[in-house]
């Protein structure tokens, strides 16, 4: 019984990224834009990762299906996911040669990464008792934890940089951007930073201040609060879309009707 009631958080973000990433998907098939094509790998490693975390817990954290599981949902969830997060971001801001340089880069310390945390030694009694935490500690100290926090801290620095820097971008601009008030815009961009920021700090919370238990409560409000501020931004794409399909009609019926010029 209480295992149940401690899948219900890892659960909620199960749903919530399952969502996000498929709304993102939908987006980079209709637009092809390539930091669609990134978050939408990063937001798949975020659901594939807390369904490995429920599948570890279902199966028995110390059996050996348990403990691939956890490798996985850690390589994943814990030290991957931010830095492409990360990646898409600035690929918004950034020329096409600079963000394919990067993402050479990071998939090399993605691919180090994982043979770092496969090959780490497991606290197998702290992994008995991992319903409900992130699993902090449960992997013995080594060169893993390095990369796993220079890929957080890159992809945290990256997602909140790139809204800091089209907020301030924005408040420079005109009261209407595609239709969309300025402000509206601003607000999705804060969402989006408050929804990194939280994301990223749950982890160092459970390390650092011992909220092992609030881990999963705070990333299901921060995913949440990302995506409410992505769907503030994607009015903005579907505004400018029914501007210019109005713009194209209008231009139709004035070749029909030149007298209407």
């Amino acid at each position: 019984m209480e295992t149940a009631i401690l899948l219900i958080p890892p659960a909620v973000n199960v749903v919530v990224t399952a969502l996000f990433a498929w709304f993102i998907l939908r987006q980079y098939l209709r637009r092809r834009r390539i930091y669609q094509l990134y978050w939408t790998i990063a937001l798949t490693m975020a659901f594939l990762a807390t369904l490995f975390y429920v599948s570890m817990l279902v199966a028995q954290p110390v059996s050996s299906a348990g403990i691939l599981f956890f490798r996985l949902y850690y390589i994943l969830g814990g030290a991957l996911m931010p830095s492409w997060l990360g990646l898409g971001s600035l690929a918004l801001v950034s020329n096409p040669r600079v963000v394919r340089i990067c993402s050479i880069i990071l998939s090399i310390m993605s691919v180090l990464a994982a043979i770092l945390i496969f090959q780490a030694s497991i606290d197998l009694p702290r992994l008995s008792q991992i319903a409900g935490t992130p699993g902090t500690g449960t992997l013995k100290t080594g060169a893993w934890l390095v990369m796993t926090i220079i890929l957080n801290t890159l992809g945290v620095v990256a997602v909140g940089g790139v809204a800091i820097y089209s907020g301030w971008k924005l408040l420079r601009r005109q009261a209407q951007v595609a239709g969309l008030h300025t402000a509206n815009l601003l607000r999705a961009n804060i969402l989006i930073l408050a929804g990194a920021i939280l994301n990223g700090v749950a982890g160092s919370l459970a390390r650092f201040l011992g909220l092992q238990s609030s881990f999963w409560l705070i990333m299901a409000v921060g995913w949440t609060v990302f995506f409410i501020g992505v769907l503030l931004t994607s009015r903005r794409s579907q505004n400018k879309t029914v501007q210019e399909n109005s713009g194209a009609e209008t231009g139709v019926e004035k070749e029909k009707h030149p007298a209407s010029s």
